[in-house]
């Protein structure tokens, strides 16, 4: 779950409207209807209703992954063709540190706990939960996390609670909201960060032929394109999973073990890589 710094710069990282009265849902579909009838010459109205209709709620930034100390598990992803980007990643006052694969568009990130980096009092909570979920294994928390970005579209409150994390190694004002509650600790989790990179920035960054480097992954994949969560019962989604998945933004399921299914470029190679037992992880591209 965090936002980091990438090459020390780069990162700083209506299911409820369905319970509605039914006389309410009429009286807004017939006033929309209206509305739309007035104004059908209106071009500009009608461009700002589709985009109203359109636009997700949400933008998929992220992957997490919970490791071991190190991340020697980075070594499943290099086989798999994919390139580590060189800096690593220390949240101070969380005790963890973190690896990442740079994609054009988003990123995974491979989190672990590091005894390296201090822990503050306030955050002693925080980091055993990531030392839990480091050892999912034997634990039974999930090592999976997904991060989105705000867009346009977002609604100022979610028809399920929240709640904002401010570590220290975060940007003075920012923060992070958590979709997944406090009292879910074993559940999958689910983030909303600050925005990130814009993937045409990446892109130039990319053309630099020493900095751009982590991009080129020997794979050749670029861009996240789509994310699918198996989860071994249904106990382990949060209420922002349903939420998510009616917007089409991350596919959620309930399977035999924990696994991340991420698809890069639309997988247009045709390829896939298993990364089990090391990571919890399937790859198309």
């Amino acid at each position: 779950m965090s936002v980091h710094t990438i090459q020390g710069t780069r990162r700083h990282v209506g299911k409820a409207l369905m319970l509605c009265v039914p006389i309410v849902a009429v009286s807004l579909a017939a006033a929309f209807s209206q509305t739309t009838k007035t104004k059908q010459s209106d071009p500009v109205t009608a461009s700002r209703l589709a985009f109203a209709i359109d636009a997700p709620p949400l933008a998929l930034s992220h992957a997490l992954i919970s490791v071991t100390t190190g991340a020697p598990e980075r070594e499943a992803l290099e086989k798999a063709g994919f390139r580590i980007a060189p800096t690593i990643n220390r949240h101070d006052g969380q005790g963890t540190a973190s690896v990442t694969v740079e994609l054009l568009n988003g990123y995974f990130e491979l989190v672990y706990p590091d005894p390296t980096v201090p822990v503050l009092p306030a955050l002693q909570a925080g980091a055993e939960k990531f030392r839990l979920k480091s050892a999912w294994r034997e634990t039974g928390y999930s090592p999976i996390g997904i991060a989105f970005e705000r867009t346009a579209a977002t609604p100022e409150k979610f028809y399920f609670a929240t709640w904002r994390i401010s570590p220290d190694w975060m940007e003075k004002g920012t923060f992070i909201e958590m979709m997944t509650p406090r009292e879910m600790p074993k559940a999958i989790s689910l983030s909303i960060h600050p925005p990130g990179t814009r993937e045409s920035e990446n892109e130039m960054l990319a053309r630099d032929p020493v900095k751009g480097a982590m991009f080129l992954h020997r794979n050749g994949a670029r861009r996240l394109t789509g994310m699918r969560v198996v989860a071994p019962s249904s106990d382990s989604y949060p209420p922002a999973a349903s939420y998510i998945a009616a917007h089409g933004l991350v596919k959620f399921d309930v399977g035999k073990r924990w696994l991340l299914e991420v698809t890069l470029d639309n997988g247009k190679q045709r390829k896939t890589k298993n990364l089990e037992p090391d990571l919890p992880m399937v790859i198309h591209y």
